[in-house]
């Protein structure tokens, strides 16, 4: 997919697997600070947020601020923690692959 940063007129290529890799580095760094009852599985189809996730609205909120941050690092410029996220139908917070697809959609906008 081709991203345009920001509001720049270049594009960069960022692919599914760069989102994911950020993701995935995000929740490694969270667990840093969980104990090992509450650690967040790392996986392409790991749970984030909901019944199977031990993160709770705090841990979401600091964990979609990481990911912003870590997107940011490779050239994709976007808002997670939005009431466009919030309102949709299916959170795309459920889950790993749920989550690259919703940073990949809003991202091609």
């Amino acid at each position: 997919m081709s991203l345009a940063p920001g509001n720049s007129n270049r594009s960069i290529d960022i692919t599914d697997d760069a989102i994911r890799e950020v993701v995935l580095e995000a929740m490694r760094n969270a667990n840093e600070a969980r104990d090992a009852a509450s650690q967040l599985a790392i996986a392409a189809d790991a749970p984030i947020f909901g019944p199977d996730s031990p993160l709770d609205s705090l841990g979401l909120v600091g964990l979609l601020m990481d990911i912003e941050e870590g997107l940011q690092g490779i050239g994709c410029d976007v808002v997670l923690s939005d009431e466009r996220a919030v309102s949709q139908k299916r959170s795309p917070f459920r889950s790993v692959q749920s989550l690259v697809a919703y940073v990949g959609a809003i991202a091609r906008e």
